[in-house]
C-alpha cells in the first residue's frame, strides 16, 4: 500500500468518545500524524458550525472538512469551499412532500445552519429521556422552523445552499416507510442511523450520488494523490463508501457486522481510542 497521505475520520461513534467529545488520547494521536505528514480530514453527516466545536478540541486543528455525508468539501482554516453536491429546489420539495405524507417536517442542513422543526425536538426529548448526550438546539446557527408557510420560505432563502436533510420518527417502522417511499422517487442518497438497539431511527438524505467516499476522492484529486493513499475510519452506513474506497478502511469495533465487514481492518471501539489505537498502528508504525 502507498504511504498514507490523507486520513479520513468520522466524528459521532469514531473520532468523538460515547460523551461526544475528543478524548485525549485520539487528539493527540491526530497531531502525531500530522507531524508525520499526514493531512486530517473530518467526515461528518454534521455542518461546519457544529464542526468547528470538535476540531477545537484538537491538539492541532485539522485540514480539511467533509460536511452533509460527502455534499461539500471545506479547508478548515478558512471555509473555503472546494466542492459542493446538495439538494435543490425540486428535491427540497419532494422531502417536503414526503413528510407531509407521513405527518412530520425535515431537518435541512446547509453549511452554516441547520432547520429543524416539531420531530426533531420529539426525537432530541427521547434521546435525552434515555441519558444519551444529544444536540442542543438552542445553539448557534440552530433555527426553529414551526409550520408549512416557514418551511416554503427557508427553501426561497436557502436555495442552492442545503446541503442535506433527516428524517426523524418516533417509531422505526415509520421511519421504514418514509426511506421506501423516497427510494423510489430515485433521487436520492439514503443512510439510516440506527440507536438504542433499533428502537430509534432516522435517515439522512442526500443527492444520489453524492457520498463520503465521493468527497474523498475529490479532496484527493484536489491534493495531487489518489484514494489509495487514503485511510479512512468509520463506524456507520454513511461512512461505507469511504471504508470500501479509501485505500485503508478501517472500522470501529462498535459498528455494525456489516460495517466491519465492508471495511479492511476493525479497531477498537469509541469507548477505547479505537482511533488513536488505529493511527499508532496504521500510520506512526506503518503496520497494514
Amino acid at each position: 500500500m502507498p504511504e498514507i497521505k490523507l486520513l479520513a475520520l468520522d466524528l459521532d461513534g469514531t473520532l468523538l468518545g460515547p460523551d461526544s467529545r475528543v478524548p485525549r488520547e485520539n487528539a493527540r494521536a491526530v497531531r502525531l500524524a500530522q507531524q508525520a505528514g499526514v493531512q486530517i480530514a473530518l467526515c461528518t453527516g454534521r455542518n461546519l458550525t457544529e464542526v468547528r466545536a470538535f476540531n477545537a478540541q484538537l491538539d492541532a486543528p485539522a485540514d480539511w472538512v467533509v460536511i452533509a455525508n460527502g455534499a461539500a468539501v471545506l479547508r478548515m482554516a478558512d471555509g473555503e469551499q472546494i466542492a459542493f453536491d446538495g439538494l435543490d429546489r425540486a428535491m427540497c420539495r419532494t422531502v417536503l412532500q414526503v413528510c407531509a405524507q407521513f405527518g412530520v417536517d425535515p431537518c435541512l442542513y446547509t453549511a452554516q445552519n441547520l432547520y429543524y422543526g416539531h420531530e426533531f425536538l420529539r426525537f432530541l426529548q427521547e434521546i435525552r429521556r434515555r441519558g444519551r448526550v444529544s444536540l442542543d438546539e438552542t445553539s448557534e446557527g440552530y433555527e426553529f422552523v414551526p409550520d408549512a408557510a416557514q418551511w416554503r420560505a427557508v427553501l426561497e432563502r436557502e436555495d442552492g445552499r442545503v446541503a442535506k436533510a433527516i428524517l426523524h420518527h418516533l417509531k422505526p417502522s415509520v421511519v421504514d416507510q418514509m426511506m421506501q417511499a423516497l427510494a423510489q422517487t430515485g433521487l436520492f442518497e439514503l443512510a439510516p442511523s440506527v440507536m438504542f438497539g433499533g428502537e430509534l431511527k432516522n435517515v439522512e438524505i442526500n443527492r444520489k450520488g453524492v457520498h463520503k467516499g465521493k468527497a474523498l476522492a475529490h479532496l484527493a484529486a484536489h491534493l495531487g494523490f489518489g484514494l489509495d493513499a487514503v485511510m479512512a475510519v468509520g463506524d456507520s452506513d454513511n461512512d461505507l463508501t469511504m471504508l470500501q474506497m479509501a485505500g485503508l478502511g478501517v472500522a470501529m469495533a462498535n459498528a455494525a457486522p456489516h460495517i466491519r465487514a465492508a471495511a479492511d481492518a476493525v479497531t477498537l471501539d469509541n469507548a477505547s481510542d479505537g482511533v488513536a489505537a488505529a493511527v499508532k498502528r496504521y500510520i506512526l508504525e506503518g503496520q497494514v
